[in-house]
């Protein structure tokens, strides 16, 4: 019974063994070079998930890369703007590997990948040079020029990377980080001070401005209105002239008749309020008025 099974251990190990010796295992999310004494071709290469053949060493040699996208992120590095500011920057990107056979023919190790990517990445930072700071850091979205710098750290970085042929493919290159310096941030605050008071002078003017011209248009409205109101008013005096003067002209006929009329207007007015004044008609001259009205030429005769 014990040999029976120290047989079966041996068989478990010996197919174990040679299990790792001829079979080799690609996960969903690697690729596989698999050499022939060193060398290796187009059949090299194995992409698809699942158990795969091969011979002991040295005969085949397997070496497995991610297919996964990878980030490498930079570290922090001082530049200097189109304006002369300081900012420290921080960027990243992430890559994968596109070509697999060409990267194990070129570089081999990911870490080789790193230190390449790491170097071209340094290099093109040099585009931030072209732009001013306030490109980088600005409250109006509009104003910031942050996507046009990745894009074109993006081209470059893909453009060297194909002239190499590492078999590289950047995904995606971004800034991570912006620090001001401490006398980046005083000279910041400086031009802030100086725009917002810009900006609040030229509000000032812009006001005083407005308000000469509501001012202007509303003189001009209180001119043409008061002229008018003389023409108008000019018009009614000369209209009341000229009915007072036919007024005058009929009174002129009978001047008595017009000074009776005009005590009786004054009377109406002083005595207007419920009151009941008597007086004799002697007292007013009504009977000589009287007397003296068949001899008044009608209203409207000629004297």
């Amino acid at each position: 019974m014990k040999r029976s099974f120290t047989i079966l251990v041996g068989g478990v190990l010996a197919v174990a063994l040679l299990a790792r010796m001829f079979l080799y295992q690609v996960r969903y999310d690697q690729v596989a070079i698999r050499t022939l004494f060193d060398r290796a071709d187009a059949t090299s290469v194995e992409s698809s998930p699942g158990l795969k053949w091969r011979l002991p060493w040295p005969i085949h040699q397997v070496t497995h890369y991610s297919k996964r996208l990878q980030l490498l992120e930079d570290r922090l590095e001082e530049l200097q703007t189109a304006d002369g500011k300081s900012v420290i920057l921080r960027t990243y990107l992430t890559w994968r590997i596109a070509d697999p056979l060409a990267f194990y023919v070129t570089l081999e190790d990911p870490a080789e990948a790193s230190r390449q990517l790491a170097s071209r990445l340094r290099e093109v930072r040099g585009i931030i040079s072209e732009y001013r700071l306030d490109q980088l850091v600005n409250q109006d979205r509009t104003q910031v020029a942050l996507s046009e710098i990745e894009d074109r750290a993006q081209a470059m970085l893909r453009e060297s990377l194909a002239e190499a042929g590492y078999g590289l493919a950047v995904e995606s290159v971004g800034i991570y980080r912006i620090i001001l310096p401490e006398s980046t941030t005083a000279k910041v605050f400086e031009t802030m001070i100086a725009t917002r008071e810009r900006l609040a002078e030229n509000a000032l003017q812009e006001g005083q401005a407005q308000a000469s011209a509501i001012r202007s248009e509303a003189e001009s409205g209180r001119d043409r209105i008061l002229a008018f109101a003389d023409r108008r008013a000019q018009a009614i005096r000369s209209e009341g002239d000229r009915e007072a003067a036919r007024e005058y002209a009929g009174f002129a006929r009978n001047e008595e008749f017009a000074i009776f009329l005009r005590r009786l207007e004054a009377l109406e007015k002083m005595l207007g309020h419920n009151t009941t004044f008597v007086l004799s008609a002697e007292s007013l001259g009504i009977l000589d008025w009287f007397d003296r009205l068949p001899e008044m030429p009608a209203a409207g005769a000629s004297p």
